[in-house]
């Protein structure tokens, strides 16, 4: 694990990232239930293209009505197999939404900021029953985003990542996208490596498929926030 060298000043900037199938949703959802909201990258790039929205038209511009169901909704299986097989392709889709999702991002940060008064985190220090200051964006693509860019987006101030081996990655991605393991690996192959988003954590989340154990690491994890949170 990773000691962050960064100062903060509360709320902290979370980006969550981990490979397909590596348990970022459960992470979520325990998280939710110590009232921490969670941004959802995944969630803002569905809601860019829905029919008649800015994404949705740019994309079919780009690729034609053949990325188009005849509801005039996204066919994403067809979308998902031009950018597997195209890696041109895959980078004119990325130029189109990935600056709406960071617009989108910002905007639902600077929101949720609005909400941490000086007497909440006064709270948040003192009980620890009241929210702990963090605001959590899922980025399931951050380490490639990272290598692309060759530098962490300016909003997030750590990186948790999600690990879990591969088989386990498989065995989860394949009963909740209802997909052969030979879909999902080559998902995986094009995903940056398991060391490679080890390399950018500052905090580590171990999943091996036991919900109370992500329970425990995630309750440890929150209950030593407040020394690295609280800087002066």
């Amino acid at each position: 694990m990773m000691e962050s060298k960064k100062k903060f000043s509360p709320p902290l900037i979370i980006g969550l990232t981990g490979g397909i199938g590596s348990g970022k949703s459960t992470v979520s959802q325990i998280l939710s239930e110590y009232n921490i909201p969670t941004i959802d990258t995944d969630l803002i790039s569905r809601q860019l293209v829905t029919p008649n929205s800015a994404g949705l038209n740019a994309i079919e511009q780009q690729f034609g009505e053949r990325i188009l169901n005849h509801d005039a909704t996204l066919n994403r299986s067809a979308l998902r197999e031009i950018i597997f097989n195209d890696h041109t392709a895959k980078k004119q889709l990325e130029a189109i939404l990935h600056p709406m999702i960071q617009t989108e991002v910002q905007k639902q940060i600077t929101k949720l900021k609005q909400k941490f008064t000086p007497e909440h985190l006064l709270l948040s220090n003192l009980n620890s029953a009241c929210p702990p200051p963090l605001i959590i964006v899922a980025i399931p693509l951050l380490a490639e985003s990272i290598q692309k860019n060759g530098h962490t987006p300016d909003y997030l101030d750590q990186i948790w990542v999600v690990d879990t081996s591969v088989e386990q990655q498989l065995k989860q991605a394949c009963q909740r996208d209802q997909s052969s393991p030979e879909q999902i690996q080559k998902i995986i192959d094009q995903q940056a490596s398991r060391q490679e988003r080890l390399a950018i954590a500052d905090v580590i989340i171990t999943n091996t498929g036991n919900l109370n154990d992500l329970q425990q690491q995630l309750q440890h994890i929150i209950a030593r926030l407040p020394s690295s949170v609280y800087t002066t």
